[in-house]
């Protein structure tokens, strides 16, 4: 599994639900919900199974897929340097998205490598904001998205 992959696209996902404009249908937000538990329970399936249906998804909804494909191209452009620091905290991520559902379970972050690293806590972000029952009204309560977009724009300019 190419952890810059799953981590680019589940960031693009969040800063794309983050948009004002978005809005998710029921279906939708199922779909979310029902990728964040298939992650949570089968993190290696993400490029057979998990991610097809997650793009599916995403492209069925014009302008969502219009954020995504900006956002995830910033970040593709980034490379492996994401700045931690400008993700949300566990405790802004515990405030927007208490831990409530019992079949969602976060993974341990075992000692290995930085990439190792980020790919665990980005997933791990991104299945609990997939999880709640309004993932994009979760994502707007996750301030520290808008430092990391002005982050991505700017480091984008300068290119």
């Amino acid at each position: 599994m190419e952890t810059s992959n799953l981590n680019n696209t589940l960031l693009a996902l969040l800063l794309a639900l983050q948009d004002s404009e978005i809005t998710l249908s029921d279906t939708e937000q199922s779909d979310l919900s029902q990728v964040a538990e298939q992650l949570s329970a089968n993190p290696k399936a993400w490029e057979i199974l998990i991610e097809p249906r997650l793009l599916v998804m995403i492209q069925a909804n014009e302008t969502l897929n219009q954020r995504f494909q900006a956002a995830k191209s910033l970040l593709d452009n980034l490379g492996d340097k994401i700045p931690l620091n400008l993700l949300p905290s566990e405790a802004e991520l515990e405030q927007a998205a208490p831990k409530q559902k019992p079949q969602v379970v976060t993974r341990g972050i075992p000692q290995v490598s930085s990439s190792d690293l980020r790919s665990n806590e980005i997933t791990n972000m991104a299945i609990r904001v997939m999880a709640t029952p309004n993932p994009s009204e979760t994502a707007k309560k996750l301030s520290s998205f808008d430092k990391f977009q002005q982050f991505l724009t700017q480091n984008f300019a300068q290119k």
